[in-house]
């Protein structure tokens, strides 16, 4: 089971391109390249796989030569302070949004990368500012997903000294 977000630019609800320009900057700025179609990102320095808070990432991010709209997307994410700031960069340099499946809030506008009229359901959209400001945005549904994670796995907290609830 994965906290999954997805990173796109819309207008309405129509998917839209991304800033491509502003995306390969902030990849140079970052030392990151996305060296085949495959999506993963790795370090430039060393070809190593992109990490957040010392643990390795599912973050992906559509090649930026291709013909269709370019989006990203997270299958895995923890949303610890170093992923969460990357997310809100990759954001805003793309001038995408993060689209929450999981739940409430469903849409969150990185710093204004869209204008409300701009969103598919502006009431159900929550603009933030900064990375805190996003990882407070997640943080109510990520504490309910892993409730829920907890719950599936069988694990009953750090009472239980890590072990599986029986």
């Amino acid at each position: 089971m994965g906290f999954s977000l997805m990173f796109m630019r819309v207008h309405d609800d129509d998917l839209v391109d991304a800033d491509r320009v502003g995306l390969a900057d902030f990849l140079v700025r970052e030392g990151l390249v996305l060296p085949d179609e495959s999506g993963e990102l790795s370090r430039r320095s060393d070809g190593g796989a992109l990490a957040f808070d010392g643990h390795l990432t599912d973050l992906q991010l559509d090649g930026l030569s291709q013909e269709e709209p370019v989006t990203g997307r997270i299958d895995h994410a923890a949303l610890g302070p170093e992923e969460v700031e990357f997310i809100f960069g990759l954001c805003v340099a793309g001038k995408m949004m993060v689209i929450n499946p999981q739940g409430s809030p469903m849409y969150i506008v990185p710093a204004e990368t869209h204008a409300p009229e701009e969103v598919p359901d502006p009431d159900g959209t929550v603009w933030v500012g900064t990375p805190a400001e996003l990882a407070q945005a997640l943080g109510v549904s990520f504490g309910d997903f892993s409730s829920l994670r907890d719950r599936v796995v069988g694990y009953s907290g750090p009472d239980a000294g890590g072990e599986p609830a029986r």
